[in-house]
């Protein structure tokens, strides 16, 4: 079997098992928090998200491409003076930024009206310094293409946290409200995870040089990454600012407007990112070796062209197929599915409603991640800047006649304009012969076939939840398997292209 996809089996195994944990963790947050409290944890998770992301985000990105540039040269000493600068720049980012917080706790009392959402942050300050150890490191054996090391770290976090929860929540040690157990949870989760990524990275023959050669050019490459980054999570905490006031102003409470976003954000939001997890795994395996390929395809620092050009192709064309693998299932059986893992229906039809999206979300998922690896993470940012202020237009102005499905409409209008632009941006250099086209058409034509049977069939079974589930599951999944072959999506050719493509050069 091909080294790649060797890899790649094991990222996907680890990262669906992750989220599988995750996705059962939040079910079981979902049960343990009303749906006010879950309001107030992604608001404060939110803003955490943004601290996390400006303390890390660009860093461990920058530095896994160059990692793995250097590990083709087998330059151990410029490796070990890029992590070490990575370690120190973060130190500082995060240190700082605690202190700042303690120091001057009015700054998180003027951003949250709610005294959980304020709790949850402080409760949080461990996970962010030891973080952005974690971050580093990561990015290094990322780099170094060790996807075994990585994901099992990644995994061990999430059961770590799951086991520290249910003690936390089950068992009467610690008298603590619901949300401040579930920010100690992933605190406590961050420094395990941490640690064993430090023992990981030193078993690996991880070292650590003199970072001063490496310190600016690390701190200027990595800084329009980490500003994309920070600007989706900022908008990420506008909007969990923003759709609660705005549902207040139109007649809502604030404990129903709370209750409200908990429901879109909490409930149905992790369901359509799953796909995301598989595209991250391609990420992961594939990132690495377009980055071997060019550090910079604007300086024309280039290996081998045609190599780079089939990696990124394939790359569009798999992101596609990931993303629209669940939107039949979601759009035929989004609210039987809610009803089962959360018993609220309104979920659900979020979820139905918003199925779509999953292909615009995973090709641009994939290809800001492509323009980051071959050296264009300003043309990323402007990219992302432009497609996330139409979200928070969507948000501000859309509440007052659609409610929190403007949302929903927001994160259309970004995931599309987004993936368009950065499109754009490769097709300008050719680095993509728009095959992907045909692979959006013969997908979304097998999610319309095997869609309307399974709605068929579900309305027929409606008067048994578990059974419908389980019945109209399956035959949405085999129709859209016989489908996709059916429409060629899955070629002989295809799978040639992929082994040319990918073969070890």
């Amino acid at each position: 079997m091909n080294k790649f996809f060797k890899a790649m089996f094991c990222v996907t195994f680890f990262s669906v098992a992750t989220r599988a944990l995750g996705f059962l963790l939040k079910v079981y947050l979902s049960r343990k928090l009303t749906s006010e409290m879950l309001g107030s944890y992604q608001v404060a998770m939110s803003i955490f998200a943004v601290l996390m992301t400006f303390v890390s985000s660009g860093i461990p990105v920058v530095l896994s491409r160059n990692v793995a540039f250097f590990a083709g040269k087998n330059d151990k000493k410029s490796i070990g003076s890029i992590v070490s600068s990575g370690l120190i720049l973060t130190g500082i980012i995060s240190l700082t930024v605690t202190l700042i917080l303690i120091l001057f706790p009015e700054i998180i009392s003027k951003i949250f009206t709610s005294s959980a959402s304020s709790e949850m942050i402080y409760m949080l300050l461990p996970a962010l310094i030891f973080s952005s150890i974690y971050e580093v490191l990561r990015g290094a054996l990322w780099g170094e293409k060790k996807f075994f090391a990585i994901s099992f770290t990644e995994f061990i976090e999430q059961v770590m946290r799951i086991l520290i929860i249910v003690i936390l929540f089950e068992l009467p040690l610690i008298s603590m409200s619901g949300t401040g157990k579930t920010a100690l949870s992933l605190s406590l989760a961050c420094i395990i995870s941490s640690l064993i990524v430090i023992a990981i990275y030193i078993k690996h023959g991880g070292k650590l040089s003199n970072p001063k050669y490496e310190f600016k050019s690390l701190l200027k490459t990595s800084t329009p990454i980490t500003a994309v980054r920070t600007v989706s999570a900022l908008v990420s905490s506008i909007i969990s600012i923003i759709i609660p006031l705005k549902l207040m102003d139109y007649g809502f409470t604030s404990s129903e407007a709370l209750s409200e976003f908990g429901i879109i954000t909490g409930m149905t939001l992790p369901l359509l990112m799953i796909p995301s997890t598989l595209i991250g795994s391609l990420a992961v395996t594939i990132i690495p070796s377009i980055s071997e390929q060019t550090k910079n395809i604007d300086g024309g620092e280039i290996k081998n062209f045609e190599k780079l050009k089939n990696k990124i192709n394939f790359s569009i064309r798999t992101a596609v197929i990931f993303g629209g693998i669940l939107v039949p299932v979601f759009a035929a059986l989004g609210i039987p599915i809610c009803r089962f893992l959360f018993d609220n229906n309104e979920a659900g039809i979020y979820l139905s409603c918003a199925s779509i999206l999953m292909i615009p979300l995973g090709i641009s998922q994939i290809t800001s991640s492509i323009l980051n690896a071959v050296g264009l993470e300003m043309k990323s940012l402007k990219n992302y800047v432009i497609s996330s202020a139409l979200l928070v237009i969507s948000i501000f102005f859309l509440p007052k006649y659609i409610g929190t499905f403007s949302l929903i409409v927001g994160y259309a209008f970004m995931s599309i304009t987004s993936s368009a632009l950065n499109i754009k941006m490769l097709a300008d250099r050719k680095l993509i012969d728009f095959s992907f086209i045909k692979t959006i058409i013969s997908m979304l034509t097998a999610c319309i076939i095997s869609g309307g049977i399974g709605y068929f069939v579900n309305n027929l079974l409606s008067s048994s939840l578990v059974l419908s589930l389980i019945v109209s599951g399956i035959i949405v999944i085999l129709c859209e398997i016989i489908s996709i072959f059916a429409l060629g999506l899955f070629s002989f050719d295809i799978f040639k292209s992929k082994k040319l493509s990918l073969k070890k050069s």
